[in-house]
């Protein structure tokens, strides 16, 4: 095991829940659960409920989250922008174009309006630019819950794929966690908004 490898657990009274480097997590739960919430108190942006802590590695860790809006509030008028946004000066075309073609957006001209997106395609690029930016946790927010069924299963997939290629720690909130059944290496079960949630055993 690597010690410096990023993690992410969240630490209760009894249990302690743990997301390691390279993996995927899936958080379902019933609608109204709290399961976006949750991700919010894992990426900081919400308080966590008394008796509950979360420790992460590293200290501060880099955090890309992708929310459940559509059509989505772009950073920037058009791919290339979306990219880029808030990363150094020194991404390459030739990097552009690999992250573009990895994520089956290649056809996209980097400088077209960036609004004439469908969701499939605006989906791709939102993870497109959250793994250009080498996050340490990545938290997605019922990403796929809008897309056709066949279309959902191949960006489980490639994400699944992501984690283990780089190594950061991914939790994946959805209600059709369905399309991430064979992807998961690990089920939390959220059942209440201030309940800590819960790791499925079992077939999932």
């Amino acid at each position: 095991m690597n010690d410096a490898a990023p993690s992410l657990a969240l630490c209760g009274a009894a249990d302690t829940l743990k997301a390691t480097a390279g993996e995927l997590t899936l958080l379902r739960g019933d609608i109204g659960s709290g399961k976006s919430l949750w991700l919010e108190r894992m990426a900081g942006l919400r308080p966590l409920p008394e008796g509950v802590s979360l420790r992460t590695r590293p200290r501060p860790p880099r955090i890309r989250m992708l929310s459940d809006r559509w059509p989505r509030i772009w950073l920037g008028q058009s791919p290339r922008e979306e990219l880029l946004f808030g990363l150094p000066g020194n991404i390459g075309e030739d990097m552009l174009g690999e992250i573009l073609a990895r994520w089956k957006i290649g056809h996209l001209d980097p400088d077209a309006d960036i609004s004439a997106l469908n969701r499939l395609e605006g989906l791709r690029l939102s993870l497109a630019a959250i793994e250009l930016a080498s996050p340490d946790l990545v938290l997605l927010d019922s990403p796929t819950d809008g897309l056709p069924a066949a279309e959902a299963l191949h960006i489980a997939g490639e994400t699944g794929a992501w984690a283990r290629r780089s190594q950061s720690v991914m939790v994946v909130a959805c209600n059709r966690w369905q399309d991430w059944h064979s992807t998961a290496s690990q089920v939390w079960l959220s059942l209440a908004p201030s309940q800590m949630p819960t790791l499925e055993t079992g077939e999932h």
